[in-house]
């Protein structure tokens, strides 16, 4: 079987993910080079994972093994190393963003048509396991229409983590060009087009702390939409790098019949779940005297009016439990904490009555983790990593 040849433009941190899963886990290409502005980088990741070329750009692009070029830059440079691929006759596969402007996108998609070639960009993640079961869920009509949504993306910033933090704060950078590729991406699968959106933004630290040296950061770092879709769906969008704690959700959808909870748009898999607002409305159009205690007793003689999806009735998962303790955020983002109420004690009665309505959502939201093969269980393992198909 032929292999298709592979060129990687960017030796990176991000570098080595893609080094390893296509060194590893795909029969069907081969990298044949890598190249880095700093030749040496490109000499050490050769050596590391068993390239026989290592060097410029040029003489990656020049090379006739090189089918499919990685572009693995930092953002202010995809959108001309991009177009440094096309004119060379080669694919372009680039991480995201394709490219900083409008514009510049347009004439790389014109440029790869006039030229017979694909210019495609990441994030690929809406093609794994979770987004795709989250997809299902929606056009079966579990939750009816959608009417509304809300995605979010909170953190304090990459300098926590990244050994090269800097270009996340320079042109081209911040949590939008980061991280909002992953959920806009989603949405836009689960939901369709765009009909108009609004967007605001914020520095809540102009200066971060990069490496040691105070470094003003040149673009926002907290960006918060306010999005329309075709489909009549409308919603929320934040991403920020400014934010130390939220019980905010990752990405959950509302309908006409109930509401979505979809996995992390950034991974691959991941629990999804929903709310059957059916049921509750069934209860609530039965009752004739408004009182929370009757209508859970309601719930309880009818079976507690859950089954799971598609799996075995009164199955729960870690992510459910998580969410029916009352308060905090999926296990595998951050810790738990109480509900702020602020300074003005509530009414008398109300805590009761707040009890009382989560105990009902409780009784009656469908939960599971949904496994490749249709079953409830522990994760979607497999199928959920596409390097494990």
């Amino acid at each position: 079987m032929r292999k298709i040849g592979v060129g990687i433009i960017g030796c990176g941190t991000i570098a080595d993910v893609y080094l390893t899963n296509l060194t590893q886990h795909f029969e069907h290409v081969e990298v044949v080079a890598v190249a880095d502005l700093f030749e040496e980088k490109a000499r050490q990741a050769a050596e590391k994972y068993g390239i026989g070329k290592s060097g410029s750009v040029d003489g990656l692009l020049a090379d006739p093994a090189v089918e499919i070029v990685l572009n693995l830059t930092i953002p202010a440079a995809h959108y001309s190393v991009n177009k440094q691929i096309l004119e060379a006759g080669k694919h372009a596969y680039c991480e995201k963003p394709l490219a900083l402007k409008y514009e510049e996108a347009e004439e790389l998609a014109a440029l790869a048509s006039e030229k017979g070639l694909m210019c495609v960009s990441a994030p690929d993640t809406f093609l794994g396991a979770g987004i795709q079961q989250a997809k299902a869920l929606l056009d079966s009509g579990r939750i009816g229409k959608p009417i509304g949504f809300t995605a979010n993306m909170t953190c304090a910033g990459h300098e926590l983590w990244h050994p090269n933090p800097g270009f996340y704060y320079k042109n081209g950078g911040g949590p939008m060009f980061d991280m909002g590729p992953y959920y806009l991406t989603a949405l836009s699968y689960l939901l369709g087009p765009i009909r108009r959106i609004s967007c605001f933004t914020a520095s809540g630290r102009p200066v971060r702390n990069i490496l040691g040296t105070d470094t003003p950061s040149e673009v926002p770092t907290t960006y918060t939409a306010i999005m329309e879709f075709v489909c009549g769906a409308v919603g929320t969008v934040t991403m920020s790098f400014d934010t130390w704690d939220t019980s905010l959700p990752l990405l959950e959808i509302y309908g006409t019949e109930g509401s979505l909870y979809a996995p992390d748009p950034d991974s691959f898999n991941g629990p999804v779940s929903i709310y059957d607002g059916s049921k509750l409305k069934g209860i609530v159009d039965a009752v004739t005297e408004p009182h929370p205690a009757k209508i859970i007793a309601m719930v309880t003689n009818q079976g507690n009016a859950r089954h799971a999806v598609p799996g075995k009735p009164g199955t729960q998962s870690q992510h459910a439990r998580a969410r029916r303790s009352g308060y905090g955020q999926s296990p595998d983002r951050r810790p738990s904490r109480p509900p702020q109420h602020g300074s003005v004690p509530p009414r008398r009665g109300s805590a009761e009555r707040v009890r009382n309505l989560r105990e009902i959502r409780r009784r009656l939201r469908d939960e599971v983790l949904l496994q490749p093969d249709g079953t409830d269980g522990p994760g979607l393992g497999a199928l959920g990593n596409p390097l494990n198909r």
